[in-house]
């Protein structure tokens, strides 16, 4: 469990120390849908389905904190460097080398047991993964500062 903290802390020392390329506002927005997203499917997926779960499954665990940090830092990350201004092949190729970075996390905590699967796989994550990207960069769009890109 010591490694999964540290590795949370290095991610969000990363992101603080990055340079800014969008507003507070335009990251805010977007982490904020995605984080309720997020937590929203979480919750119908174990819960409802038992599909996956974080930690122990038989009690709160406030190291799930923990998660929603590092998710958080590493939406910073992608979000803040999304090429708004591209073609369609850079945003598409942009939003399949994250997809599968979040896909090498995600093995990740399941290996050091932060992450543990029901009836779901990593197949799975990588669709869910790849569509939520998209959900995304259309709410990072719609919240762009349009100034800043003229």
């Amino acid at each position: 469990m010591k490694i999964f903290i540290v590795t949370v802390i290095l991610v969000l020392l990363v992101a603080l120390k990055m340079p800014r390329k969008r507003t507070r506002h335009e990251l805010l927005a977007t982490i904020q849908f995605a984080l309720l997203m997020n937590f929203v499917t979480d919750l119908y997926l174990d819960l409802k389905y038992k599909l996956y779960w974080y930690f122990d499954k038989e009690q709160i665990e406030w190291l799930y904190l923990a998660v929603a940090l590092g998710e958080i830092a590493v939406l910073v990350i992608i979000f803040n460097y999304f090429p708004l201004i591209s073609n369609a092949i850079k945003k598409f190729a942009y939003i399949l080398g994250w997809t599968c970075v979040l896909v090498l996390l995600e093995l990740y905590a399941v290996y050091i047991k932060v992450l543990h699967y029901g009836e779901w796989n990593i197949i799975y994550s990588a669709v869910v993964y790849f569509i939520s990207m998209y959900i995304l960069y259309f709410v990072l769009d719609y919240t762009a500062d349009r100034r800043e890109t003229q």
